[in-house]
């Protein structure tokens, strides 16, 4: 099992608030975790750095046998009331939030939550899935079928979201489980790749290079289309 990350502030933007974190935990555990930062000259930065920094505070303690969606329950509470307690104490970071993808994978399972519109990709046997769905206003027209998913990726309001850790003192989130055989990439990334990758050309850069360069290739790609976000990613090989 393998594990990398790397995040990039784009070609834009002056401060990156995107922040994350990628280890393998033990032989047959490991975890990453991306956070896209929103609000305030520095609010951003400080809830996607406090949410990561909350979030180890819990899971870097897992006990072998511990329920994983009971586990991810608390942590992303606890992660959520860090952030909001925070932005209540000072006004200069008041109404901030984050985004935040999870996957943890732990033998042949793949454990995953979200909040937000950051994403978390499953790639195996030559094919790529999006594992989570993205917590926009876009997403709910596209749900809806007031527009298409071709339609969404040029919306104006693509970037609104819907749900964020931080923004109230309670918090949705989605759950997911997966199956993974020896191979198979668990991909996370910020809306800065999403926005100017698309999934097949995701699986063409795993196909096409080396796993432990994959991030550098993917943040590169974005970034020679404007790069007007920042742009984060990580990735389990099983």
């Amino acid at each position: 099992m393998r594990v990398i990350g790397k995040s990039d502030v784009g070609m834009v933007r002056k401060e990156n608030q995107d922040a994350f974190w990628s280890e393998q935990l033990d032989a047959r555990t490991s975890i990453a975790v991306v956070c896209d930062g929103m609000g305030g000259a520095h609010g951003g930065q400080e809830a996607s750095t406090l949410a990561i920094a909350s979030l180890k505070n819990t899971l870097l303690h897992l006990k072998p046998n511990e329920k994983i969606n009971a586990v991810f329950d608390h942590a992303i509470k606890e992660c959520n009331q860090a952030v909001y307690t925070e932005s209540q104490k000072n006004d200069e970071l008041s109404g901030m939030g984050t985004t935040l993808v999870l996957a943890l994978v732990k033998e042949e399972n793949c454990y995953v939550v979200n909040v937000g519109d950051s994403r978390a990709y499953h790639i195996t046997n030559g094919s790529i899935n999006q594992i989570t769905k993205d917590h926009s206003a876009v997403q709910e027209l596209v749900d809806s079928g007031h527009i298409t998913e071709r339609q969404a990726k040029i919306h104006p309001n693509k970037n609104v979201i819907t749900r964020a850790i931080g923004i109230g003192d309670e918090i949705e989130y989605d759950f997911f489980e997966v199956s993974v055989s020896s191979g198979d990439i668990i991909l996370l990334c910020s809306d800065g790749l999403s926005n100017y990758v698309d999934e097949n050309e995701i699986q063409f850069e795993v196909s096409g290079g080396e796993f432990d360069d994959l991030a550098i290739r993917l943040i590169h790609l974005a970034n020679s289309r404007g790069g007007t976000d920042n742009i984060t990613v990580t990735a389990i090989q099983v």
